[in-house]
This record gives C-alpha cells, sequence and structure tokens, in this order.
C-alpha cells in the first residue's frame, strides 16, 4: 500500500507544483522551512516515511501555515486510512486559507471511506465551487456522484445475506473469481497461494456441501500465474486468463482448455483477433458457448479497460467488438458475467456511480439489442470497499462473489447469497444427463445437439465426457427444443421439452441409453407432430426428420421401418388407418429428401403396442408416437 501511495502522492505534488500559479499560494517564504518540505519530498521517494514525517514536522513548527506541508502529512494519513487524522489536518488548512481546495478533495474522499456521505457530497460540491480548478480533476465529480448515490442507498439497504463456503473452499490465502457450472455441481476459483502464485483450485458439491478444493495442477496451473476462469455450462471447457506464458500475445492472454475425461488438455491461446499486444482477460462464456465476453485495454475503447465480446462463427472466434457506452465509462469496466438467459449482464465498475471504488452493476438487453443503462446492485453488496466479481447459478437466484468479510478464513473468501428479485436474470433450467450403451452399459461420448424447433436453429452443440458419459445443456423458457444425442455405431436418441408457454424449467436428470444398430432396435421420434386426428406432418417435426435423414445418409445400409402408434381412443379401426398414414408421411419425406424408398417400410399399429397405460392423459400422449424399428 506505501508503494502505491508514494506513486499517488508523488504524481500530486508535481501537478501542486506545476498550477501553483492558479491555487491560492500554499507554500512558504521561510527557506528553513521550505527546506525541510523539500527534504520531506526526497525521504518519501526513498520510501523512508519516518524521516518525511519528521522533515513536515520541522518545516511546519517553522512555518505554522505552511498549507502544503499540511496537504502532504494529510495524503499520508489517508491513504494510509488514518481518516480522523487526515481530516483533522484538512480542517488545518481550511481554517488557514478556506479558499484552498485541495483540501475540500482530499477530505470529500476522507469522509467518503467513513461512510459519511452527506458530508462527503458537501465537500466535494464546495471543491466545484472553483471551477478554473475542480474542471482538471474529473475524479472529485466521481467522488461528489458518488457520494450522492451512497447516501441515498445506505438508507434503502438490498437483502444480502452472504454466507462463507467454509474451510472446504476457503482457507488463509486470498480466493477470488468464482466460476460455477450451470447445476452449480463444480466451482472453481483462483487462489492466491503465499502470497505470490494465482492457481485454480477446483471443488465439487456432494450432498449439497463442496468439498475439499483440489489444486487443478498442470497443464491448467504452472509456475506462472493463472486466473479469472469461466466454466462452460457442462464443465467440460474452461475460459481462462493465464500471463506471460512463451509465444503469448501480450501481458495477459486468454486460454481455452478442454476435459478430456479426467484429464485437461494442453491449454490453446485464442490467438488473434482476441488476444492482442494489450492485456486480456477475464473472460466470460454465454450459456450456448459461443459468445465469449472478456476486459481488455486494447485501442478503440471508451475508457482504461473495457467489455468486449467475441462470437465463434465457422469454427473460429470473430473480431472482438465494444460493448458500447452504455457499459463502458472512461474509467474501467472489469469481470464480466453474461447469465445464463443471454440477456443479462454483470461487470463491475468504477465510471459508474456507486458506493465509491469498484461496484458491481448488471445491464439487461434491450429488443435492439443494445444494453439499457446499468444499474448498481446497491447497499450492502456493494460497500465503500471494492467489490470486484460475482456469478450467478442457471436459476437465476444463486449468487457468488468474492469479498472480505467478518467472517473471512484470511483475506478474500468466496460467499454465496441469495440475489434478490429485482437484479435476477430470468431463471434458466437445464437438462443433464448420462450416455451409456443399452447392452453393454458403457458410457459414450455421444454429440449432444439441442435445436429450437420453431427456427430449425442449433442452439447448443457439445459432447457428452468420453469418461463418465455425463452432459447438460441449458433450457430458455418460452422455446420448444428438440434434443439429439448420437453416437457412430448406433440409433441417436430423441427427446422434447416442450417450454413454449413457461418461463423456465426445474432441472432434469435423464438417461439416455444408445441402442446398437441391430436388427430389432428400436427409437421413439419425440419430435415428431401431428395435429389430433390428422396426418399431415406439422413444420415443427422438420428439424427431427432432417436428423433422421442424416443418420440413414450416414448408415447406407440400414432398413428402417417407420411405425405409427396412437393410444386407445376412438374406434380401432380408423385408428389404424390414421397410424399408418402418419408414418407414410415419415416415409414421404424422407422420400424427397433423397433416401431411397427401398429402404423404408412403414406400418400403422393403432394401439396394439402401447407404452404406458392408456387411463392417464400422460401415458395416452406416451403412447401417441412415431417410432423407427431397424430391419434385418
Amino acid at each position: 500500500m506505501l508503494h502505491k501511495t508514494f506513486l499517488f502522492l508523488l504524481a500530486s505534488f508535481y501537478f501542486f507544483t506545476a498550477q501553483a500559479q492558479e491555487l491560492p499560494f500554499s507554500g512558504t517564504k521561510n527557506k528553513k522551512a521550505e527546506y525541510h518540505f523539500g527534504e520531506a519530498l526526497k525521504t518519501f521517494q526513498l520510501q523512508d516515511y519516518d524521516r518525511t514525517q519528521i522533515a513536515l514536522n520541522k518545516a511546519i513548527s517553522i512555518d505554522p501555515n505552511f498549507i502544503d506541508a499540511y496537504m502532504m502529512m494529510a495524503e499520508m494519513k489517508k491513504d494510509n486510512e488514518k481518516y480522523d487524522e487526515a481530516i483533522a489536518l484538512y480542517n488545518k488548512i481550511i481554517t488557514i486559507n478556506p479558499e484552498f481546495p485541495m483540501s475540500y478533495f482530499g477530505r470529500s474522499r476522507c469522509y467518503f471511506m467513513q461512510r459519511k456521505f452527506e458530508e462527503a457530497f458537501n465537500d466535494a460540491s464546495k471543491f466545484m465551487e472553483f471551477p478554473d480548478y475542480y474542471q482538471k480533476h474529473d475524479q472529485i465529480k466521481t467522488v461528489k456522484e458518488n457520494a450522492n448515490y451512497a447516501r441515498s442507498a445506505v438508507n434503502k439497504p438490498f437483502p444480502f445475506t452472504p454466507i462463507n463456503l467454509g474451510n472446504m473452499v476457503n482457507s488463509m490465502d486470498n480466493e477470488y473469481f468464482p466460476g460455477i457450472t450451470a447445476d452449480e455441481q463444480i466451482l472453481i476459483f483462483t487462489r492466491l497461494v503465499n502470497g505470490r502464485d494465482e492457481e485454480f483450485y477446483r471443488s465439487t458439491k456432494v450432498d449439497g456441501k463442496y468439498t475439499l478444493a483440489q489444486n487443478m495442477g498442470y497443464p491448467v496451473n504452472t509456475e506462472r500465474n493463472e486466473g479469472t476462469v469461466s466454466l462452460s455450462a457442462d464443465g467440460q471447457y474452461i475460459f481462462y486468463t493465464a500471463c506471460n506464458r512463451p509465444g503469448a500475445k501480450g501481458s495477459c492472454d486468454l486460454y481455452l482448455s478442454k476435459l478430456d475425461g479426467n484429464s485437461w488438455s494442453e491449454p490453446i491461446n485464442l490467438g488473434a483477433p482476441v488476444n492482442t499486444a494489450s492485456w486480456e482477460s477475464q473472460p466470460s462464456l454465454s450459456f450456448d458457448g459461443k459468445v465469449l465476453y472478456f476486459s481488455s485495454n486494447r485501442p478503440g475503447g471508451y475508457g482504461e479497460s473495457d467489455i468486449w465480446y467475441t462470437t465463434f462463427k465457422n469454427g473460429r472466434w470473430t473480431p472482438p467488438v465494444n460493448a458500447g457506452p452504455e457499459i463502458n465509462t472512461p474509467g474501467d469496466e472489469q469481470s464480466p458475467f453474461i447469465a445464463k438467459d443471454d440477456q443479462t449482464l454483470y461487470f463491475n465498475s468504477e465510471g459508474h456511480p456507486g458506493m465509491g471504488g469498484i461496484d458491481l452493476f448488471y445491464a439487461r438487453r434491450g429488443e435492439d439489442g443494445r444494453w439499457n443503462k446499468p444499474v448498481n446492485l446497491g447497499y450492502p453488496i456493494n460497500s465503500e470497499k471494492d467489490e470486484t466479481c460475482i456469478v450467478i447459478a442457471s436459476n437465476g437466484k444463486d449468487a457468488f462473489m468474492a469479498r472480505d468479510g467478518a467472517d473471512s478464513k484470511g483475506g478474500l473468501d468466496i460467499y454465496s447469497f441469495e440475489l434478490y428479485e429485482e437484479a435476477r436474470p430470468k431463471k434458466t433450467g437445464y437438462a443433464k444427463g448420462v450416455v451409456y450403451d443399452a447392452i453393454t452399459k458403457k458410457k459414450l461420448s455421444a454429440r449432444v445437439e439441442l435445436i429450437d424447433i420453431a427456427t430449425e436453429r442449433l442452439v447448443v452443440e457439445s459432447y457428452a465426457n468420453k469418461t463418465s458419459g455425463e452432459f447438460l445443456v441449458c433450457l430458455q423458457g418460452n422455446k420448444n427444443y428438440a434434443l439429439n444425442v448420437a453416437q457412430a455405431g448406433y440409433l441417436f436418441y430423441s427427446e422434447n421439452f416442450a417450454l413454449e408457454n413457461q418461463s423456465a424449467t426445474e432441472p432434469l436428470v435423464l438417461s439416455v441409453p444408445l441402442q446398437p444398430i441391430t436388427a430389432g432396435a428400436k427409437v421413439v421420434l419425440k419430435n415428431i407432430f401431428f395435429d389430433s386426428d390428422k396426418f399431415e406432418l406439422k413444420p415443427q417435426s422438420k428439424a427431427e426428420l432432417n436428423k433422421l435423414g442424416q443418420f440413414l445418409m450416414a448408415n447406407p445400409t440400414v432398413k428402417i421401418e417407420v411405425g405409427g402408434h396412437t393410444d386407445n381412443t376412438g374406434e380401432f379401426t380408423k385408428n389404424t388407418n390414421l397410424s399408418a398414414k402418419r408414418a407414410l408421411a415419415v416415409k414421404t419425406f424422407l422420400v424427397n429428401a433423397g433416401i431411397d424408398a427401398g429402404r423404408l417400410t412403414t406400418k400403422g399399429y393403432a394401439d396394439t403396442q402401447s407404452l404406458a397405460d392408456n387411463k392417464t392423459p400422460e401415458g395416452r400422449a406416451q403412447n401417441r408416437r412415431t417410432e423407427i424399428k431397424i430391419m434385418p
């Protein structure tokens, strides 16, 4: 802290000297007092603060009205968080000359750190009565805006009950920048080991509690610093910051590593155009893995560091785009987190009005695609200290952040808390499952695709873990999805998530047995749709039918039977005819798509092969289906 103080004060006094002709007289006409002040400046540059204080005391004893000496002393007290002593010195300066503006500037910041926001606001306002001078100090405008915000915010606190994640996660070292999977089962964070080496640690949730965090080890962790991780929703990919590595584009670059079974792959530098000679850090991956937000001080931004984003298209990352002036200011904006709703962005800023220092904000994406005005997360989530990062689970309610709380194990710890309702993103669900061979039960690394039925857009494309067979896809509300799980040598698996009339869904857990391509193997096509008593295919069936066509093209020797099935409602002969026509409609689509008609047979089964009890609506819905079977 003293080194930071040294740099700040040295710059400040050079500024005072350069601007002396514009200020009321603040020096001394006594040569001895001037000499001791010069000695104070020299010893300060040598970071010998005890001798600096002695020299200042001598200067003031010789000239009790020596404002520059009082100012230097006050700034030293302020930057060492001795606010009462600093305020007493600023008061002395004001007694000597109430028209010396820098005294109000310094005192306002002391009051702010003491959470005396009314007094801080008044002093900042007083400083701004000196327009020829305050315009050269933009920082005071920020102090005034922050004080104005803070004096209102502390009187309207938001619910906030942070819970320390405990000894399994936190230690005597600093822990910060948490990253979680959509289901909160995996937590990865940065730990500053022994105060000098940033490394990643990983904890998994068992029976609702996080286990003892383990160092992720090589190749992700190295002898150099790693930090600020973002996990893909399923935890199979991590994007993170690594600094000063061989072949890097700049001081800190963004890297990617994939979970290959139980081991992480050799990290890959994202390269140009994402990484540059500038600083790139703090990535956040969207729910579908297609957009990466990050912080950078590259040229072309609005401030010192801005939030940018890049999109993964055609196998590569596009040139990054600035998040815009709604988000970014002339100051620093960092630590973006894009929520799973893809509509709410959280970030930290020192440029938007807040509680002082660095605060956390959120912004909603408008219908035009631009971000609306950011909203401060409010008091007491934000305080007079720096709040730097937040991540939100897919339920929109569970939040994680790093803070120095009263019950911290040592410095910064990871805390969880329930985010108040106004600041939550839209709730999103997820479906996770395990893919395995239906005969041998061996886990499979199958391709997993989530498709928006209405638009036929591929929303998520991923692979189940080759060792565990596990996968996870996020489900946003108000849409209908088709899930397709495919692996060479197997019939694909089909699932439907009908969320068109609901904003979100509770988490879904699936068992996904894949049938080897052998005679008699069957699969239900859960995304083939007909109107009641009709046999014309609905447009929403196209995505599933295209997948079936691709399967047949990839397996040119396979022959299938398309079977139509109904429930037991209505007359049997009519249902037999209806189910046969529905099966024929599927065959016709496939033939028109280029599949040899000789490979396709059809049959209408009516209700002769029911899968569930026809006595319930749910059972009847399950029995109304289209099914394919591998033929000899």
